[in-house]
C-alpha cells in the first residue's frame, strides 16, 4: 500500500472532538460555542461529503478517551486535507481546526438535525405541564 496516497496518513476527525459537551481534558479540541451537541461520523461524513473532500467512514473506531462505548459514539472520519506534495485541496478549508470548526458551524444546519429537533419539540410539548410525584 502507498501510503502517501492510502488513507493511514489523511486527519482522523471523532466526534468527541467537536462535542460541545465534553470537557477538554475528554476530548474537546474546539472552543464549546464553535462545537455541537452529540455530533455522529455520519454528521461528520455529510458535512465533509458537501465540501467534496476525500473521506472515509469508519464506523468501528473508538475514540481512545471514550470511557463508555455507546453506539452513538462509535465511529470516526479520516479526512484528505492536503495532497502528496502537502498543498490543500480545499480553497478555504486547510487545517484540521478549520475543518472541525466548519462542522461546528454546518452540523445543526444538517436536514437530519433540523427534523430531529422539531420532532423532539412536538412529543416533549406535552410532557411539560405534568405534576411530578414523590419528594418535593
Amino acid at each position: 500500500m502507498d501510503f502517501v496516497s492510502g488513507t493511514k496518513n489523511w486527519n482522523c476527525i471523532y466526534p468527541a472532538y467537536i462535542n460541545s459537551n465534553r470537557s477538554i481534558q475528554r476530548g474537546r479540541r474546539i472552543p464549546k460555542e464553535k462545537g455541537v451537541e452529540n455530533p455522529t461520523y455520519q454528521e461528520i461524513g455529510d458535512v465533509v461529503k458537501s465540501l467534496g473532500l476525500k473521506h472515509e467512514l469508519q464506523p468501528t473506531k473508538h475514540y481512545s478517551r471514550e470511557l463508555d462505548r455507546e453506539r452513538w459514539q462509535l465511529g470516526r472520519v479520516r479526512v484528505q486535507l492536503t495532497d502528496a506534495e502537502g498543498q490543500p485541496l480545499h480553497d478555504t478549508i486547510h487545517t484540521k481546526r478549520q475543518l472541525m470548526e466548519y462542522c461546528g458551524m454546518m452540523i445543526p444546519k444538517l436536514k437530519s438535525r433540523s427534523s430531529n429537533a422539531a420532532d423532539n419539540q412536538q412529543a416533549g410539548g406535552s410532557g411539560k405541564n405534568k405534576k411530578k410525584k414523590g419528594r418535593k
